[in-house]
């Protein structure tokens, strides 16, 4: 299950997860079970911010593990072969007229995507 956190719009802010298509948003009201709804019933589906940050402990990881086989240049190596991690925020409005602005990672955002896009063809 992928994470999406809730930013703003008709959605209170919270954490959620996605997963196949469904998303489920943990508010307050139903911690435990969340709301959960198809991404299928997306109207509309735009990027509005995409932030890109090396992912900290895996550039650690990889710097230590580099120092230790060849010493302050393996260091450097390692930090410069860990992966990037990007953030995508994205506005979404639902059939019914609500909206929701998220942020998830860029391959969950891209299956997001995806199905929205195959809905729109077979319809």
């Amino acid at each position: 299950m992928a994470k999406i956190i809730v930013l703003a719009g008709d959605f209170p802010q919270c954490d959620g997860e996605y997963n196949l298509g469904t998303m489920t948003l943990k508010t307050t009201l139903k911690p435990r079970r969340g709301k959960s709804f198809f991404v299928s019933e997306f109207k509309d589906l735009t990027v509005k911010n995409t932030n890109s940050n090396k992912n900290i402990k895996s550039a650690i990881g990889f710097g230590i593990a580099g120092a230790m086989l060849l010493g302050p240049v393996g260091a450097i190596a390692g930090y410069l072969v860990a992966g990037h991690h990007t953030e995508v925020t994205f506005l979404a409005t639902l059939e019914g007229g609500r909206t929701l602005l998220a942020a998830t990672d860029s391959d969950t955002y891209r299956d997001i995507s995806a199905r929205v896009r195959n809905k729109d063809h077979s319809s």
